[in-house]
């Protein structure tokens, strides 16, 4: 087994912070000097944080604990009824117990985590884009294609969808992912910045499609700023920045990030891309 092999065994337990100091010390040392298995800590432990913070965030709509109270109410009547069975067979009390407290658990856990299967099947793309950064946290999006650098992405794109891709190289950018998916026969792009303050999310789409609300569209008034002059800054989401912007009057883009609106803008304001 060789380094990365066993760092991958112990990455778990290395997000849980469950590790011995011996493997502790051995992880450390060897996320330092490997990049792919630090991107691989760095994205569970963002995952980790992530579903934490909406559970902890998120309350049980009150129909919903009068449901599980019932429900409750319920396996107990049941199990006074059947106290000989379970007196006799004590492991099928704890499977019966066991089970209903799993189910409770479901119940709460799809409540207080997106749906995060929906990645593109929505049609306001700036809601959309949120969504799917959120979803690229926690792991339920992941780029098909990584490079060191945009233009290693190229030949993904290529031919792939009926606009051009704008590839934007990033200063300080570790590696970024290319993601490719189909809404209703509609081709989009998404790219994955990797920084190291966190991830830089950017989806991309046809303009003339999402101007018409041709299944992805936007508000009047983000579609009259795109238009008049390139560019829509959202300032009522509270958590993320989302920036829009126009690439060759063909392609929408929006970019969505953990760091500020301005410095978010300015990454992309310039027209240094590589394009084919």
């Amino acid at each position: 087994m060789n380094d990365c092999q066993k760092t991958q065994k112990i990455l778990t337990e290395a997000v849980d912070e469950r590790l011995g100091e011996f493997d502790r010390n051995f992880f450390n040392t060897h996320i330092q000097e490997c990049p792919a298995c630090r991107n691989d800590y760095e994205l569970d432990s963002l995952t980790k944080a992530f579903i934490k913070s909406k559970i902890g965030r998120h309350k049980t709509p009150e129909n919903v604990a009068t449901r599980i109270r019932q429900e409750i109410e319920k396996q107990a009547t049941s199990a006074q009824r059947s106290v000989g069975f379970f007196t006799k067979y004590p492991l099928a009390r704890a499977a019966m117990i066991g089970m209903l407290v799993i189910g409770i658990v479901f119940i709460l856990y799809v409540l207080n985590i997106p749906n995060f299967q929906k990645s593109v099947q929505a049609a306001d793309m700036m809601d959309q884009s949120v969504e799917n950064y959120v979803a690229i946290l926690a792991g339920a999006i992941q780029p098909a294609e990584i490079s060191q650098h945009v233009n290693g992405l190229q030949d993904f794109f290529d031919n792939q969808v009926d606009f051009p891709v704008a590839l934007k190289p990033v200063a300080d950018c570790e590696w970024v992912g290319g993601v490719l998916s189909n809404y209703e026969g509609l081709p989009l792009a998404h790219l994955v910045y990797k920084m190291p303050a966190g991830i830089i999310y950017v989806f991309q789409a046809n303009w003339n499609d999402v101007r018409k609300g041709n299944k992805i569209s936007l508000s009047n008034n983000v579609v009259s700023s795109l238009s008049q002059t390139g560019w829509y800054v959202n300032g009522t989401h509270e958590e993320y920045s989302v920036v829009m912007w126009l690439y060759n009057d063909e392609t929408v883009c929006t970019a969505v990030s953990s760091m500020e609106k301005s410095a978010l803008q300015e990454l992309f304001a310039t027209n240094n891309y590589n394009q084919w």
